[in-house]
């Protein structure tokens, strides 16, 4: 048999070779391959193995987490500030455009509303007014045929009576011209 020239041995206690041998018999293993498992792993980790608390791995976490809070705040600062500061303006805005709308437009409405009422009464009253202009009217046209039916009357009446007419037909005729202007 020739002797493999790769193979190196190392030393340790026994306390550390049952150690090992637990470790191989779970991962299901031999000794010498788990050890060059160990070896590769702190290899290319660059792990201390003296170091149980895993600083390499904790500082690697820290890092990505300072940078993932970097991220987020520079997004807070790039977005979310100006998103919130112009949502309080537009707030602020929406706020100054109600109470506009409460001061003026409502003031404005209620004032247009009793200017309608104002008209529509004087209108109503305009429309009475003109009623009774066109009764009065119509009264004076009614009036003035009476009169003149009267006065037509009498004159023809006057003319019927001559200068030998009696007196009492003359004021019988003065009488009923009289009653007809009271009945107006």
């Amino acid at each position: 048999m020739s002797k493999d020239e790769n193979i190196k041995t190392i030393r340790f206690p026994v306390k550390t070779d049952e150690k090992l041998v637990i470790i191989a018999n779970k991962c299901g293993l031999s000794k010498l391959d788990l050890f060059m498992f160990m070896v590769d792993y702190f290899y290319k980790t660059k792990k201390d193995p003296r170091d149980l608390n895993d600083e390499l791995l904790k500082n690697a976490i820290n890092r990505k987490t300072d940078n993932i809070v970097a991220f987020i705040r520079t997004q807070e600062q790039e977005l979310l500030m100006p998103l919130k500061k112009d949502s309080e303006r537009i707030v602020s805005s929406q706020s100054k455009i109600v109470e506009y709308f409460n001061q003026y437009i409502i003031t404005h409405n209620k004032e247009q509303k009793e200017a309608y009422l104002a008209q529509r009464k004087a209108i109503e009253e305009i429309v009475k007014y003109l009623q009774i202009i066109d009764r009065l009217q119509l009264e004076k046209r009614n009036l003035k045929a009476r009169f003149k039916s009267i006065l037509e009357h009498y004159v023809s009446q006057r003319e019927n009576l001559n200068v030998f007419a009696k007196q009492a037909d003359k004021d019988e005729l003065v009488r009923f011209a009289r009653e007809q202007l009271e009945s107006l």
